[in-house]
């Protein structure tokens, strides 16, 4: 009789090449036979894992499979054809033989003999309670009543039935002797129809439902939500092109102004970890949005390798010198950055504000708001939208497809709808559709970081979509002015340090005050500069009052001074300074004289002290109150290097420090290889492995009952295979000892209905053999018949030391 794992070393180089595609977890860490790949591919966890990635359909399709075995059927795609559809030959039938292949394809579905069909062993273990919305097999004995017993049936009989008919196949019993339902419920019980579960339910035999449903597991296949049912009438090209411009141009605003806001004052870091609330809310408050936008920005600026922690004390949030090379480009370049950094990271901004399991409050840039599943739910997210091109879809539109998929991995609601929420914030979808930017990032293989040519490509994209930048600016007398478009980049610079924008949209309406007219006047220019550079951006004169505004404040600009000294150097005797100021090898430090016995320094004290003691003197440092103090080394950091694994991709005449580390080749190469690579490790696993249904070399002067290392004892190489020499039949047997190849021949003698040889560890250590058949191995725990004592028995999995298929008698 042909088993599982004969079948799968039956298969050919290119189906074994197929099945792991398909399983890429069966060949990490590489199988050493094909014993071995039968046994992992039988495993709870492979098979958990292979069957919360299938669609709907194809479920459906292994439910059908996995129930008619259960009850005995044999089983053909034709049977399983009209078990789903029915008589009908349409399009779904088509659909179920083409399942069946990839099923196949999967090693979820074997065939003994080439026609018949049996699920994979183990997958019963892993299907839903109720397969199909069917109750439990019961009894193999029990017979299906007589459906013309129903037309006896009491009033309401009928109606329960066919509630439970194609499930759930549960039910109450009725708690009141006089309900309506409490008569019919106990008719059907007694004729059969129904069986008790307990005091309170009861359940609908899996024999009886078939029966009733004319032999069909299920009443159709499903098919994917239909694209025209998900959302509304779709979105002119120009409207969603032109929102994701909107959007990417406020994103890229938003991370600008926070870099500007915290290299002046850098939030301090919590000491377990991220943002402080009051420090969120306040640079809410500078950009003007909500919490958890500020959140979004926080968190994009950390991906994007634009802030770090310094790792100073007290530690805090700086801008790293890769902000600066970022400031320096181009729009599409800093939001080509800012998209592929967010596309790639497992961060789950939308957390922020909720609190955990603990009940603390979880907050912005901690550590914990990693989530290994965020980049492929976003790219599943992405891939919906590319499929309705143009249509707006709402979370639960995105939801019904992404249910449809996984059925068994369903994602919050809640995560959707934030991912939906962060794409229209970086303008990624327009109008709640995809937009061109977007389906760049659609196209990327999931959980793989975008590498230089998408980059590219998604700079390009926004080049081409962005206006084109207007270089002037139309003052008011009002201290006002209006920049009709997008301003360029000098004009730009221009307002971001002279001026406070009061209103964005078409058109930018900002105003002059006296505080930004100093900032522009901090910035190097004085006032004569100011009024010129704005009467060149200017078609018409400089408004008068703008002009006394400007000119006013530079005349009051500079009139109390502040000077920066990193260090002092204070004597009691005047004469121990004589020459410092003048020296050229201590020209470096910057020295000035402040008062007689104290000169400044613009040098760090560290290296003031070391540049003093190397000219021959002895100083020693003093605190505030003038009291001799340890030195301390530290210096103020302005800029940070990044993290080079979190520093995003940028396009052309982006610096190179904000670019993506090159992981592109090695994905590619990856990608490319991976064919070839399968196809090796299948060559490697047949030179390893017998041909099915051939007898590896048993020495024959070996009478070992355990396994050996020597090789003349036939042992597979690296399988842990070896033959036993029966006492009674003397006969070379088939076993093994390898864990995971023990499970898997468990598996298969539990849906073979086969007898093993097992050998195990008894209760105090104590070995012991017994010949048992298999029931189920679920949790780590094997429930089998003792075949001699015609008894049931539990052993836990890590007490058997080897399994041996007994022969079939023939």
């Amino acid at each position: 009789m042909a088993t599982f794992s004969d079948s799968i070393r039956a298969r050919s180089d290119e189906h074994l090449v197929a099945l792991l595609t398909h399983r890429p977890d069966l060949a990490s860490p590489s199988p050493a036979t094909l014993l071995s790949l039968a046994a992992r591919a039988t495993s709870r966890a492979s098979l958990q894992r292979a069957t919360n990635a299938l669609d709907a359909a194809h479920l459906e399709v292994l439910e059908s499979v996995t129930v008619l075995e259960s009850l005995g059927e044999h089983i053909t795609a034709d049977r399983v054809v009209a078990a789903i559809t029915g008589t009908a030959h349409d399009d779904d039938a088509a659909a179920v033989r083409a399942i069946l292949t990839t099923l196949d394809e999967m090693a979820l579905v074997w065939s003994p003999d080439g026609t018949a069909l049996r699920p994979a062993p183990g997958v019963d273990e892993v299907q839903d309670a109720y397969p199909g919305g069917l109750g439990p097999i019961g009894r193999t004995q029990d017979a299906v009543p007589d459906p013309d017993l129903l037309k006896d049936a009491p009033p309401g009989a009928r109606s329960i039935l066919s509630a439970l008919t194609w499930g759930p196949p549960i039910g109450r019993i009725p708690t009141v002797a006089g309900a309506p339902a409490a008569a019919p419920t106990r008719w059907l019980v007694q004729n059969g129809f129904v069986k008790q579960a307990d005091a309170q339910h009861v359940v609908l035999p899996r024999r009886v439902a078939m029966a009733l449903r004319g032999g069909r597991t299920h009443q159709r296949l499903s098919r994917a939500p239909s694209e025209a049912a998900a959302g509304p009438s779709q979105r002119a090209p120009e409207t969603v092109a032109a929102e994701s411009v909107r959007a990417a141009q406020e994103a890229v605003r938003l991370l600008a102004e926070l870099i500007s806001t915290w290299q002046v004052a850098p939030p301090s870091v919590l000491k377990s970890g991220g943002l402080g609330v009051r420090d969120l809310r306040r640079l809410a408050a500078r950009l003007e949005v909500n919490d958890r936008t500020a959140a979004l920005v926080t968190e994009l600026a950390l991906v994007a390798g634009l802030v770090v922690d310094d790792g100073d004390d007290p530690a805090s949030y700086s801008p790293t010198l890769d902000a600066d090379d970022w400031l320096a480009a181009d729009v599409p370049s800093r939001w080509a950055a800012l998209v592929t950094a967010w596309f790639a990271t497992a961060r789950a901004p939308w957390l922020v504000g909720s609190r955990d399991e603990r009940g603390a409050l979880r907050n912005a840039l901690e550590p914990e708001l990693h989530r290994a599943w965020v980049p492929r739910l976003r790219g599943e997210v992405l891939d919906v939208l590319a499929e309705a091109p143009l249509t707006p879809l709402s979370p639960d539109d995105v939801l019904a497809v992404l249910r449809w998929r996984t059925p068994r991995s369903v994602p919050p609601i809640d995560a959707v709808a934030a991912l939906l929420g962060e794409a229209e914030m970086l303008g990624v979808t327009g109008a709640g559709a995809l937009a061109p930017g977007g389906a760049v990032l659609a196209d990327v293989p999931r959980q793989t970081v975008p590498d230089d040519g998408v980059v590219v490509r998604l700079t390009t994209c926004l080049t081409e979509l962005l206006p084109e930048a207007v270089d002037e600016i139309l003052l008011q007398g009002d201290l006002t002015g209006v920049v009709p478009g997008r301003p360029s980049p000098a004009l730009e610079a221009l307002l971001a340090d002279s001026a406070d924008v009061e209103s964005r949209g078409a058109a930018i309406t900002v105003r002059f005050t006296p505080t930004s007219v100093t900032r522009s006047l901090d910035a190097g220019r004085t006032g004569e500069e100011f009024l010129a550079e704005l009467a060149l951006h200017s078609r018409t004169p400089v408004p008068q009052p703008l002009e006394y505004l400007v000119r006013d404040a530079a005349r009051r600009h500079g009139q109390v001074r502040l000077g920066v000294a990193s260090s002092y150097v204070r004597v009691e005797d005047p004469t121990l300074l004589a020459g410092l100021i003048d020296d050229q090898r201590l020209r470096p430090l910057g020295l000035f004289r402040i008062a007689p016995t104290v000169l400044a320094a613009t040098a760090p004290i560290g290296q003031l002290l070391a540049a003093l003691r190397e000219r021959g003197m002895a100083p020693a440092m003093e605190g505030p109150d003038g009291q001799i103090v340890l030195a301390d080394r530290r210096t103020p950091r302005v800029r940070v290097p990044a993290r080079r694994s979190r520093r995003p991709g940028s396009g052309p005449g982006a610096r190179p420090g904000v670019r993506l580390p090159d992981r592109s080749a090695v994905a590619r190469t990856g990608r490319d290889d991976r064919a070839a690579r399968l196809a090796t490790l299948v060559a490697a696993l047949r030179r390893d492995t017998p041909a099915a249904g051939a007898q590896p070399r048993v020495d024959e002067g070996s009478a070992s009952d355990g396994p050996s290392d020597d090789p003349g004892t036939g042992r597979a190489r690296g399988a842990g295979e070896y033959r036993h020499r029966d006492s009674v039949r003397g006969s070379a047997l088939p076993g093994t000892t390898e864990p995971v190849v023990a499970l898997g021949m468990l598996r298969e003698a539990a849906a073979d209905g086969r007898e093993v040889w097992l050998d195990m560890t008894g209760p105090v250590g104590e070995h012991q053999r017994r010949r048992v058949r298999p029931l189920r191995v679920d949790a780590g725990r094997l429930r089998a018949v003792d075949v001699a004592r015609e008894s049931e028995l539990t052993v836990a999995v890590h007490r058997i030391i080897s399994v041996e298929l007994v022969p079939v008698e023939t």
